[in-house]
């Protein structure tokens, strides 16, 4: 019996410290919960499993790791107090906190609270535990394993990184999976593939427990065996979006850019992601933004509603659009063809004379003769004012010596007296060129109104006065009650 109590205290005992409890148990480490023999204290102790110490390397490294560890200083870092190695068997000894892991804890509460307090929380928490790596990875230690069942939190909620001084020992053949997996592990894709890990493998398991976190499960994976993604190698795991809707932007970016598949895609250091998550926290701590009016709640809702409902009536109403367009050009081309052509011979017309020609104004015809020239006659032709309003021509002969004068009512060819004889006949000619009206595409034929002029017509058709004359062969400014001309549309 003796033999037997001593044996079992011998495999409770490493060093000068008893094993009371075993909290966590690894593949390669574990925990205890431990006291020392000394003091009393209760500490915990972190060791290699006994078909671990075989390798001797492993070992060294381990001390390795607990020396450099007792040399930071962080809050989620426990002070190593003792440290060295029991036969085979090294150990690392830190000082005892009251609490339980993070895993348990999750166990317990496996759905997320939707309060933005408990949010706010758990990015804390993530970034708690990134501030500790950021001490530890400059110094080359690279976490073996982290998820819950490595993360241990006190009564307060401070979380603490246990196992740091436990080297990484990648797995001697690849990673295999018997089945497709349906969710992403907390190792990242490089570890599972037997490759030496870094800073961004970590960043990775960060990634995926802050969706944890936040999503009460790890990021989903596609099972379909016709996913182009399987069969690229590649996981296409569903957005935190598409899980939780009532996060901010900052938030969703913090935990896709953490856990890419491919390393050179995440963060490049702790730091960048302590500062993503920094903004998410900031983003959720934000008071809410005031609701929308009611107009773009209405948008929205036609925005996420079926677009077929309104590509129909859509689509109808351009057709009618397009057609009513056609009609009002083709009436408009008809309308042009339809216009009287002015004939090319005729002469231009003319405005009405404001006065009637009385007898008096008609042209007189005065024939002088010169007595010493051997009665020659001198016609002289004096013209007042003709019906047409065209300038007056007068053909003199000289020397004039005696004047006879006679009245004509119309100008025909001058036969001179028979003591006189006729040495040049006027011919009268027009003096303007000739005038077609050809109004332009889309004018019309108005009616004078009283009251119109061509300046209130210019500034009501937006066109100018000199243009209606030109295009109505006008020759006057002054308009008659009735007479016809052409115009664009007038509004």
């Amino acid at each position: 019996m003796a033999s037997t109590h001593n044996k079992q205290d011998s495999d409770n005992l490493i060093s000068h410290y008893t094993l009371n409890e075993l909290l966590v148990e690894q593949p390669v480490s574990v925990i205890y919960r431990a006291q020392d023999k000394k003091n009393g204290d209760a500490v915990f102790l972190l060791t290699l499993q006994p078909d671990a110490v075989k390798s001797n390397d492993l070992t060294e490294r381990f001390l390795r790791r607990a020396e450099t560890l007792s040399q930071l200083k962080h809050a989620s870092l426990l002070p190593i107090l003792d440290y060295g190695q029991d036969g085979k068997r090294p150990y690392a000894i830190m000082p005892y906190r009251s609490g339980q892991f993070l895993a348990a804890k999750l166990a317990k509460s496996p759905k997320p609270s939707e309060d933005k307090a408990e949010i706010i929380a758990n990015l804390n928490l993530t970034k708690r535990i990134a501030a500790g790596l950021s001490v530890a990875h400059p110094n080359g230690l690279i976490h073996h394993d982290l998820r819950p069942e490595n993360i241990y939190l006190d009564d307060a909620g401070q979380p603490y990184l246990l196992d740091l001084a436990v080297p990484p020992t990648p797995p001697v053949v690849p990673y295999v999976e018997e089945a497709p997996p349906t969710e992403l592990d907390f190792q990242s894709p490089e570890q599972q593939a037997g490759k030496a890990l870094s800073g961004r493998s970590n960043i990775f398991s960060l990634g995926v427990l802050l969706y944890r976190l936040l999503a009460g499960q790890n990021p989903a994976l596609p099972t379909s065996e016709w996913d182009i993604f399987e069969h690229k190698g590649m996981a296409r795991e569903q957005p935190l979006k598409q899980v939780r809707t009532d996060l901010t932007p900052e938030t969703y970016t913090a935990v896709q850019d953490s856990i890419w598949q491919k390393e050179w895609s995440r963060y490049e250091t702790v730091d960048a992601q302590i500062e993503a998550i920094d903004r998410a926290i900031a983003a959720e701590s934000a008071p809410p933004p005031p609701p929308p009016p009611a107009w773009a709640k209405l948008l929205d809702q036609v925005r996420h509603a079926n677009l077929g409902k309104f590509i129909i009536p859509a689509a109808v109403l351009l057709l009618l659009l397009i057609l009513a367009m056609m009609f009002l050009r083709a009436r408009a081309n008809r309308q042009s063809n339809t216009t009287p052509t002015p004939d090319a011979t005729a002469l231009p017309q003319e405005s009405a004379p404001e006065e009637a020609i009385s007898p008096s104004e008609t042209p007189q015809i005065t024939i002088e003769e010169d007595a010493e020239a051997e009665n020659d006659p001198v016609l002289i032709v004096e013209e007042t004012e003709t019906p047409t309003a065209r300038p007056s021509s007068t053909a003199t002969a000289v020397p004039p010596t005696a004047t006879a004068t006679s009245t004509a009512t119309s100008l025909p060819t001058l036969e001179p007296s028979p003591t006189a004889t006729q040495t040049e006949t006027p011919t009268l000619e027009p003096t303007t060129e000739a005038c077609f009206i050809s109004p332009p595409f889309g004018w019309v034929r108005y009616a004078i109104q009283p009251n119109d002029s061509l300046s209130s017509l210019g500034e009501t058709t937006n066109t100018t006065v000199e243009q209606i004359m030109q295009v109505n062969c006008l020759d006057s400014i002054l308009l008659s009650i009735g007479q016809e001309i052409w115009l664009p549309p007038v509004p």
